[in-house]
């Protein structure tokens, strides 16, 4: 069985994570689908990007919300990696939608920090979505907003973004609608979980999605599980 690979912030492995060079380099990979990272701009505008701020992935400083979408994408999203990404600027969620339109990939977007957009900031953002909803995972770290998410549009795929242990707990996920829903761990409580892991692929029939898997034994360890997703900068492969 080979895994199912999702690409994390495109294949960041080569390019600048989550700039138009990477999406366009996953592109090209045995992939089914994208992972990336959707904030706000002070005016409202959902763009590409991991980080809160600025300063790690481009040549800028400050808050992505506190910076309009034409001061965001002045700057240079790419020289950190290579100068030969010096033209890489933050894309905007629907010039990343376009580049995907003619494929099959499949797209998990993590909204980061939602729970401080406006209301019709959010409404916009899914409005934009609609078209996706059969080819993509809202994901969000947030639950609560999540589940909003869920009540607003019932259709939507959603995802649950875990990084806490005390949330990757049976008692815990009993209190989340999992319908149409995946889990989205870190690989580490896939791991130190068995138990649970196995139970929800059993029993509940789950989607889980493990990040971010980038070593041959992490992957292999998982293999144990059958899973059929990572998300991955390095694009494993598993083996045969």
């Amino acid at each position: 069985m080979t895994y199912q690979l999702i690409a994390h912030r495109g294949y960041s492995a080569i390019a600048p994570e989550n700039t138009l060079a990477s999406f366009q380099a996953a592109l090209e990979q045995p992939i089914i689908g994208v992972e990336f990272d959707v904030h706000l701009s002070r005016d409202g505008i959902p763009v590409v990007i991991h980080d809160a701020t600025v300063e790690r992935t481009t040549n800028g400083q400050g808050n992505i919300a506190a910076k309009t979408l034409t001061e965001l994408q002045s700057l240079d999203a790419g020289s950190w990696f290579d100068p030969s990404f010096s033209q890489e600027t933050i894309p905007r969620l629907d010039e990343v939608l376009e580049l995907f339109s003619a494929s099959s990939v499949y797209l998990y977007i993590e909204l980061k920090y939602p729970q401080t957009w406006l209301p019709e900031s959010a409404q916009k953002l899914l409005t934009l979505l609609q078209t996706w909803r059969d080819r993509c995972t809202v994901v969000s770290f947030d639950h609560d907003f999540i589940n909003a998410v869920r009540g607003q549009w019932p259709q939507c795929a959603i995802g649950y973004g875990i990084a806490d242990p005390k949330q990757y707990t049976e008692d815990y996920l009993k209190t989340l609608d999992l319908t149409n829903a995946a889990i989205v761990p870190h690989f580490s409580l896939v791991l130190t979980s068995p138990h649970l892991t196995s139970t929800l692929l059993e029993k509940n029939h789950l989607e889980i999605v493990p990040w971010t898997v980038d070593e041959v034994a992490v992957a292999e360890k998982l293999s144990d599980f059958n899973l059929s997703k990572i998300i991955s900068n390095t694009l494993l492969k598993k083996k045969t």
